[in-house]
């Protein structure tokens, strides 16, 4: 009897165990949200189908499922990806993954929606650019200490030289993000908006692991008879509160900056992008450029083409265009420009405010700018990024933006304010 008992305990330890198996190898991370709305992503220990727990309380006590999305030929067999819809705007929801009654318990992930689109809304969004692969910069746990309401990383995610050309490697540096557990950290509590600069673009393979990896808006590039170029462009736009943001590609069909016709945004984003202010100016009284190169910057003597400055042509043409369209109250939120510095405009047609933060530990000459405020060059240890509050008051929408460390200290700070009161 003793011998039966001791054998029962054992199965019973044994089952427990069993069901508080570990079934995430890395995150939960979320991106693509919306009011109702939003994608999560992890990588599973092992290949099995799973569904997602998503439940308003933090202990799941009461919590529906959302089925694992059919997996894309390119995606590796531990990749899990749920949609999740039917969600209430401006709500915090948490999430895990269960396997028949096997459920995770420790890497627990949390999405919050965003406010209804249209709806005046007060927010704050963190940005910042230049990691190293893979990066345990402290700055990542302080953004995620100050709670944005979405990440915007734009660009340099790691710091090869000399980016691969297979599908494999690529899928090797995105791992490195995930196991950081600094940025792990952020991206299970924080929805991730994420563009490429020179040293995380590339070619086929890159552009393949980034639709694999990242969970992004809708792709305007991707629909059906949208450009018909081999690599199509990752720029994205998305909505928060009455505020417009416009997600460039500052990369994929970028020309040197001394070829016969040099450009920055090619031929098809060039026309997506009028196409997309006229349709955001005339619903939106703010919106974002976000740029993962400085827009102000100012070429110099020396050093790569690697922001607007080199490509002057364009750059007056797209403030010109907007000038002529009568579109005002635009942004710029732009990264890898190795220092902190803001250009505040008057806010007329086609004249930008521009907030630089960049960058965090994958240090670079900074870029010389048409900077009103500013700059400010980090000490040889400090790793910055952006913190931007928008306060909309309906008849007036105030911008903030603070530029920080990764100890929590405000280096820098500017603003502008948008006055919708008169008629």
């Amino acid at each position: 009897m003793k011998r039966f008992g001791s054998l029962a305990l054992g199965l019973l330890l044994c089952i427990g165990t069993s069901l508080r198996a570990q079934l995430v190898h890395q995150g939960p991370w979320s991106g693509n949200v919306g009011a109702r709305s939003a994608v999560v992503q992890l990588t599973l220990n092992e290949g099995r189908l799973t569904s997602l727990e998503v439940s308003e309380y933090q202990d799941f006590r009461r919590s529906t499922s959302v089925a694992q999305s059919a997996r894309e030929p390119t995606d590796p067999l531990t990749l899990a990806r749920y949609l999740l819809r039917d969600l209430k705007p401006d709500t915090t929801y948490y999430v895990r993954p269960t396997a028949g009654r096997v459920r995770e318990l420790r890497s627990v992930g949390r999405v919050k929606t965003l406010p209804e689109p249209g709806s005046p809304a007060s927010f704050r969004v963190g940005f910042a650019s230049g990691a190293t692969t893979g990066s345990e910069a402290g700055a990542f746990s302080e953004i995620r200490y100050q709670k944005p309401t979405v990440f915007l990383h734009l660009g340099n995610s790691h710091s090869e030289r000399e980016v691969p050309d297979e599908l494999n490697a690529w899928f090797h540096l995105y791992e490195q993000m995930w196991n950081s557990f600094t940025q792990a950290e952020l991206y299970r509590d924080v929805p991730l908006v994420y563009t490429w600069n020179d040293r995380d673009a590339g070619g086929a393979a890159a552009h393949t692991a980034y639709r694999t990896f990242i969970p992004h808006y809708p792709l305007p590039a991707d629909s059906p008879n949208a450009s018909e170029d081999a690599l199509r462009p990752i720029s994205q736009a998305f909505t928060i509160g009455r505020v417009r943001f416009i997600v460039l590609d500052t990369e994929t069909h970028r020309t040197p900056a001394d070829s016969a016709a040099p450009t920055i945004l090619g031929a098809w984003q060039w026309g997506w992008l009028k196409s997309e202010l006229r349709t955001a100016a005339a619903s939106h009284p703010l919106i974002f450029l976000v740029s993962a190169v400085p827009w102000h910057g100012e070429k110099a003597v020396s050093g790569a083409d690697n922001h607007w400055g080199y490509y002057p042509t364009e750059r007056a043409l797209i403030e010109t265009w907007l000038r002529d369209e009568g579109i005002g109250n635009v942004c710029v939120l732009s990264g890898n420009g190795g220092l902190l510095a803001a250009r505040i405009g008057s806010g007329r047609p086609g004249v930008l405010h521009e907030f630089q933060a960049g960058v965090l530990d994958q240090h670079r000459e900074p870029t010389i700018g048409r900077w009103t405020d500013g700059p400010l060059l980090p000490d040889p240890t400090e790793e910055f990024f952006g913190i931007v509050d928008v306060t909309d008051n309906q008849s007036h929408i105030e911008v903030t933006f603070r530029g920080m460390n990764q100890h929590g200290h405000e280096r820098f700070k500017s603003a502008f304010t948008i006055d919708l009161s008169g008629p």
